[in-house]
């Protein structure tokens, strides 16, 4: 029996450091097999690290994934590369030989105790948290506005910081390659029914997610933007940018439960503000995920409207915006006033962006994996680097890549 340290073939390689990534990091390690993550970010988490809530549980999504990111900067078989890319992937005798680049690390992770010195000394505002939620916590330098003054290196207790620093190019070979790069926020502004850069209160779901955490900006108060007062009402617009051949033809699958969790929220948190969701269809696809979603129509009281507005305008001095719909269950056309709008829906994988060339040396099968190219070697997809999906999906999808990667050919068995 190998021991849990004791290295097995070649290393893998994971493309993101989201909890797809993460899980299937540790079940890779604690199999004994060698890993290397890399995140383009200056820390591990993904886009669950934003999230306030998890459904159907609504406990904190910060304290299970801070215990899991921690496990593996720890993990002695895991290599954690962050604020990093692949700059290309080639194949020779069989295996993946990727090359990585990592940004410089003006301030070193493993030394920075997270004082505050270096921020508070930083005249030109060019020093950031990654956030106090993360692990490990520390800061990072805008090297853009960084002036290289070097007051933060002279008042560093630890000597973490060192504004010399260049950039690394590394290559790895490895047996194969999982990709977990997750989802990004798409641009919405080109539908312009939907009014998004109009006015501070039109907001994608990851925005308010992030203005209305409680670890984030206002600790959780439920606050518009433009005037910070309290929103007597909130809509949830479903499908902005999804099901829309201009955009996405796809449907991004978290939106609908997404909106529920959020709506639940701010009732709880201001039970005054109305919040009304707009629907296409509401899709509960999960374990528990309908009787959360009856949960929070009941307890919150929630107003649903089946339809997709077709015009969403500021009113004048920002006071308000005003939505023009179609109720298809009554067939009339109706407009109202909001004070805040959500919108739900585009949300784009972000393997679909790799500038990598692999659109043509890559294809995607049937079961999320990503078809061989030549030499028998193939790599794998989870998550929602590929096609929406859900935080307990990723994490399936994410053991399955993993077991998946160390499996040997049938011919080599």
């Amino acid at each position: 029996m190998s021991s849990r340290t004791e290295r097995q073939g070649n290393p893998i390689l994971i493309v993101g450091g989201g909890v797809a990534g993460i899980v299937a990091a540790l079940d890779l390690a604690n199999a004994s097999r060698t890993v290397h993550i890399v995140e383009q970010e200056p820390n591990l988490g993904g886009q669950v690290a934003r999230l306030d809530k998890l459904y159907p549980t609504d406990h904190c999504a910060f304290c299970p994934l801070w215990t899991e990111v921690r496990l593996c900067w720890q993990h002695p078989l895991i290599t954690v590369h962050t604020l990093s890319f692949i700059k290309d992937i080639t194949q020779q005798d069989g295996l993946f030989h990727a090359v990585i680049i990592e940004e410089p690390h003006y301030i070193d992770e493993k030394r920075c105790i997270f004082c505050g010195r270096c921020e508070d000394k930083c005249a030109a505002n060019a020093i950031r948290s990654v956030g106090e939620h993360t692990y490990p916590p520390y800061y990072v330098i805008d090297v853009e506005t960084c002036n290289e003054c070097g007051l933060c290196e002279d008042v560093c207790p630890t000597d973490a910081i060192d504004i010399n620093r260049e950039k690394k190019e590394i290559v790895v070979a490895v047996d194969n390659i999982i990709w977990a790069t997750g989802f990004q926020d798409a641009d919405i502004s080109p539908l312009e029914e939907y009014g998004y850069g109009t006015h501070p209160d039109i907001m994608s779901g990851l925005e308010f997610e992030d203005w209305t955490a409680e670890a984030g900006p206002n600790k959780g108060t439920i606050i518009t933007k433009h005037n910070r007062s309290v929103p007597k009402s909130i809509a949830f617009i479903q499908c902005a940018g999804a099901r829309d051949m201009r955009m996405f033809p796809y449907c991004s699958a978290v939106c609908c439960m997404h909106a529920l969790k959020q709506a639940r929220w701010v009732k709880k948190r201001s039970p005054q503000t109305r919040c009304t969701i707009f629907f296409t269809d509401l899709r509960t696809v999960g374990k528990n995920y309908y009787e959360y979603a009856l949960r929070a129509i009941d307890d919150g009281n929630l107003e649903l409207i089946r339809g997709r507005p077709g015009l969403i305008l500021p009113l004048p001095e920002k006071e308000g915006i005003g939505i023009k719909y179609e109720n298809t269950m009554t067939q009339k056309i109706e407009i109202r006033k909001f004070d805040i709008v959500i919108l739900n829906g585009a949300l784009e994988p972000r393997l679909r962006q790799l500038n990598l060339g692999l659109k043509d040396r890559l294809s995607v099968d049937g079961y999320g994996f990503l078809a061989k190219e030549g030499n028998g070697v193939s790599s794998l997809a989870c998550g929602f680097s590929l096609e929406p999906a859900d935080v307990m999906e990723s994490v399936i999808q994410a053991s399955s890549a993993a077991l998946k990667a160390i499996q040997k050919p049938r011919d080599e068995r």
